[in-house]
C-alpha cells in the first residue's frame, strides 16, 4: 500500500484493533485470576478479623453478639458462609446456610487440608465441585488461646458470579468490538482523507510549478505544519515566478544591449570594405567607431560576468581597514580627463585627510568609480560635482552630489535594477551598460552598508552610502 491515505487508514485501524485485543486479554484472560486473588484475600482478611475477635473474648460456647453480627453482615454482603469448628471437627457456630457446607465439609475441602484443621495450620483451597457445577474457595484460620488450638474459622464462597460476569463480558465485548472496529475504520478513513487532502493539493500545485505555471497557489488556511508547507510552496512559486520574469527581462535587455554595438561594428566594417584606398579619413573614422563599440561591448560583458558572480555568491568582500580619502582622490584623478572634456569640476570635501573604514578597498574603489562617472555623464558643462566624506563616529558617510539633469520620481525606485536607464532612448553616447548601479548595490549589500539616492528633475542628484557600526 503506497499511498499516504491507505497507510494512514491501515495504521489507525490497526491501532484500534490492537487496543481492543488488549482489552479482551485483560478483561477475559486476567479477570478470572484477578477476581480469584481478590476474593481469596477478602476471605483471609475477614477470617483473621473474626479469629481476632473470638480470641479476645474466648468463650466458644457462647459467642458475643458483636461477633455474630459481624459474621452475619459479612456472609450477607459477600455471599459467603462462615463456620467455627473445634479441632475435632465439631460445629461451634454455623452462620446461615453454613449447615449445608459443614455437613459436606470433606466435599469442599481436600483430605490433606482436613489435617490442617486438626493441626491448627491455616489453608486456602479452590475446588471445582462437579455435583454443584461450580468452583468454591475455602479458607481456614486457626483459633488459639494461650498458644493452644481451640478451633478453626472456616470461610467458604462460590466463584460462580465471576464466571457469569465473564460470560456477559464476552457478549458485551463482542458487540463493542464490532461497533468499535466499524466506527474506527470510518473515522480513520475520514481522518486520513482530511490529512491527505491538503497534501494532494500541494503535490498538484508542485507539479504545475515544475511545468512552469508559477501562478498556481495552494489554498490552505491551517496554521499547522501542512499550512506552513503550503505557504512555503506559495512563496517558492512567487520567487520562481519573479526569477523567471527576471530571466526573460535579462535576456531581452541583454539582447537589446548587445545588438546595438554588434550591428554598428558590422555596419562600419562593411563600410570600410566598400571604401577606396584614398578614403583614409573615412576609414579612420569608421575604425574609431568599431573600436568604441568593441570597448563598450567588452565592458558590458565584463559587467555582466562581474554582477553574475556577486549574485551567485562567488564574491565575498576582503575586509580590512584603509583610508577612504586616499581611494577617493585616486578615483577623482582617474576621471579628471573625462570631466575636463566638459569643463566639469570634481571636488573632494572630507572632514579629515585620514578617514579609515573597514571594507574591501578594491570594491569600494569600483563603487566610487561608477558613482562619480555617472555624476559626470549626467552633468552639464561647467557643473560642479562634490564627493563629501563625513566621519560620524563610528560611521562614515560618503555622498556624491551633482547639479545635473536629475532623475524623475517615477524612475527612482528602479535606479538600482539591471539595465534600467533613465534615458529611455538608450542613447549610446550618454548612457552606459545599465549595470553600474546594480553592481554598486550588490557590493554595498555584501558589506551590509546602508545606501540611497535623492534626486529632483533639473536640480541634480545625491547618491550616498554609510558604513555600518563597528
Amino acid at each position: 500500500m503506497k499511498s499516504i491515505l491507505g497507510r494512514l487508514w491501515l495504521g489507525i485501524t490497526s491501532l484500534v484493533i490492537i487496543i481492543i485485543v488488549l482489552i479482551w486479554i485483560f478483561q477475559i484472560l486476567f479477570l478470572n485470576t484477578f477476581y480469584m486473588r481478590e476474593r481469596t484475600n477478602i476471605l483471609v482478611d475477614k477470617g483473621n478479623e473474626i479469629a481476632s475477635l473470638v480470641e479476645k473474648g474466648y468463650n466458644l460456647d457462647i459467642l458475643p453478639e458483636e461477633i455474630t453480627n459481624e459474621i452475619e453482615l459479612f456472609t450477607s454482603s459477600f455471599d459467603a458462609t462462615v463456620a467455627i469448628i473445634s479441632p475435632s471437627l465439631e460445629p461451634v457456630y454455623i452462620s446461615g446456610n453454613s449447615k449445608f457446607f459443614f455437613n459436606r465439609l470433606k466435599l469442599f475441602i481436600e483430605p490433606k487440608r482436613i489435617k490442617n484443621i486438626t493441626s491448627g495450620k491455616p489453608f486456602v483451597t479452590r475446588r471445582k465441585i462437579k455435583q454443584l457445577d461450580s468452583t468454591f474457595i475455602t479458607v481456614g484460620i486457626p483459633l488459639r488461646y494461650n498458644e493452644k488450638l481451640i478451633g478453626n474459622v472456616i470461610l467458604n464462597t462460590s466463584v460462580e458470579p465471576i464466571e457469569e460476569t465473564i460470560s456477559i463480558l464476552i457478549k458485551q465485548l463482542t458487540i463493542i468490538t464490532l461497533i468499535s472496529v466499524g466506527i474506527g475504520t470510518i473515522l480513520s478513513l475520514l481522518l486520513a482523507k482530511a490529512f491527505t487532502k491538503p497534501v494532494i493539493k500541494i503535490i498538484s500545485v508542485a507539479k504545475k510549478i515544475a511545468k512552469g505555471d508559477f501562478n498556481s497557489k495552494v489554498n490552505i488556511t491551517s496554521e499547522d505544519e501542512i499550512g506552513i508547507l503550503g505557504n512555503t510552496i506559495n512563496n517558492l512559486s512567487t520567487q520562481l515566478g519573479q526569477t523567471e520574469k527576471f530571466r526573460r527581462e535579462f535576456i531581452a535587455n541583454t539582447s537589446h544591449e548587445l545588438k546595438t554595438p554588434i550591428s554598428l561594428i558590422k555596419a562600419y566594417a562593411e563600410l570600410i570594405m566598400e571604401c577606396d584606398d584614398d578614403e583614409k579619413e573615412n576609414i579612420h573614422q569608421h575604425l574609431n567607431v568599431i573600436t568604441e563599440e568593441s570597448d563598450r561591448l567588452n565592458k558590458m560583458v565584463e559587467d555582466m560576468l562581474y554582477l553574475s558572480k556577486m549574485e551567485a555568491g562567488y564574491y565575498s568582500p576582503k575586509i580590512k581597514p584603509f583610508n577612504i580619502v586616499e581611494v577617493t582622490k585616486k578615483v577623482i584623478s582617474k576621471l579628471t580627463c573625462i570631466a575636463d572634456e566638459n569643463n566639469i569640476k570634481v571636488n573632494l570635501d572630507a572632514s579629515s585627510d585620514n578617514v579609515t573604514i573597514n571594507a574591501d578597498e578594491e570594491k569600494m574603489e569600483h563603487v566610487l568609480l561608477n558613482l562619480v562617472n555617472n555624476a559626470i555623464v549626467h552633468s552639464s558643462a561647467n557643473d560642479e560635482i562634490i564627493v563629501r566624506i563625513t566621519n560620524f563616529l563610528p560611521k562614515v558617510r560618503i555622498e556624491i552630489i551633482d547639479n545635473g539633469i536629475g532623475i524623475p520620481n517615477e524612475d527612482l525606485p528602479y535606479i538600482w535594477d539591471r539595465f534600467y536607464k533613465v534615458d529611455k532612448s538608450r542613447n549610446r553616447k550618454s548612457s552606459g551598460t545599465g549595470l553600474g548601479m546594480s553592481i554598486v548595490k550588490n557590493i554595498l549589500e555584501s558589506h551590509r552598508f546602508k545606501y540611497g539616492i535623492q534626486s529632483k528633475l533639473g536640480k541634480g542628484t545625491t547618491v550616498w552610502f554609510e558604513t555600518r557600526d563597528e
